[in-house]
């Protein structure tokens, strides 16, 4: 496995500097920011998952600096998780599992805000559902965007207007882990009317 990653390394080098060698200098100066921002959260998230609670909100605050300062010199800046989203400036939080939460200003503003999810040890893998669709398996998924950035780390697009399960938890007043009816419980609640239950749980 260890040589396997070595030689993925290698050859995704070489296909960036062919990539280098035959791009503009345009395309070559965004692939350069988009890299120089992805180094730097990763370095947010590791610094956060090292740091101890009481110290957490101190090393946010240098490092929202560090970021703020990141796009005050590049202005702007592609996301690596879809080419075709610009962002100017970003703000971030943790959540209980430690990801950076981050909220970037699209500059296209008709738009609005990009908000992603950056993990440094993601390990979901969206290949389950091709490989469930090819047993005949349809588990009505919707997919959203990811991208792997390194190993055990990528960015991930947040579905809009979600409740975690974290939230459920706190609101249904458990102590202890989920009960198997707890989620069956929160629906009925904001969906009284069976008709409203049954079309959002379908």
């Amino acid at each position: 496995m260890g040589l396997d990653e070595v030689n993925f390394k290698i050859w995704c080098q070489k296909l960036l500097a062919a990539l280098q060698f035959c791009a503009g200098k345009t395309l070559n100066n965004e692939l350069s920011k988009e890299g120089k921002l992805i180094r730097i959260l990763e370095d947010v998230a590791k610094k956060l998952k090292a740091a101890s609670d009481p110290k957490r909100r101190e090393v946010l605050k240098v490092e929202l600096n560090r970021l703020q300062q990141f796009f005050q010199e590049v202005k702007v800046c592609q996301l690596p998780l879809n080419p075709h989203l610009l962002s100017k400036s970003c703000s971030y939080f943790m959540s209980n599992a430690l990801p950076l939460k981050i909220s970037f200003i699209n500059a296209n503003a008709p738009s609005g805000n990009i908000n992603v999810i950056f993990n440094v040890c993601s390990s979901s893998d969206p290949q389950f559902l091709f490989i469930w669709l090819q047993e005949g398996l349809d588990m009505q998924m919707i997919i959203y965007k990811c991208l792997s950035t390194g190993k055990g780390q990528g960015l991930v697009q947040m579905v809009p207007d979600a409740t975690t399960l974290a939230k459920i938890h706190r609101e249904s007043g458990l102590i202890e882990p989920l009960k198997e009816n707890t989620i069956k419980k929160w629906f009925h609640h904001h969906h009284p009317l069976e008709s409203s239950y049954q079309e959002v749980t379908l």
